[in-house]
């Protein structure tokens, strides 16, 4: 099973007091994410995402659908390794993983911004 398979959108979570940003369920997953968010390659993707958000897509929210669209066509197995073959075949330094996650987080992240 993956993760969509174990997990369920209709999860109720209840919350009797406000509380804070420290003592808010995940927070020790945004921590974890620092030494992602940091990290140069991830960084360089993110940038590369936000020049070529509207070259792809209009200024408007993403849909699920265009948003399932970059992750495979960016960070999917088969595509990882034909880019791979191809950027030896053409000569090209091979893009990391790193920053090709990063320019689908930056990208989705940018479709979001224009759901606001």
């Amino acid at each position: 099973m993956n993760y969509a398979e174990t997990t369920s959108i209709r999860t109720i979570v209840p919350v009797s007091v406000p509380c804070t940003l420290d003592q808010m369920p995940g927070t020790t997953t945004l921590h974890s994410l620092s030494a992602l968010l940091e990290h140069p390659e991830f960084q360089r993707g993110l940038a590369e995402a936000d020049e070529a958000f509207l070259e792809a897509y209009e200024p408007a929210p993403l849909t699920e659908e265009e948003m399932v669209e970059e992750i495979e066509m960016n960070i999917g197995r088969w595509v990882t390794e034909r880019t791979k073959i191809l950027d030896r075949v053409y000569g090209y330094a091979p893009s990391s993983y790193l920053c090709n996650l990063g320019f689908v987080v930056g990208m989705i992240n940018k479709g979001l911004t224009y759901a606001q």
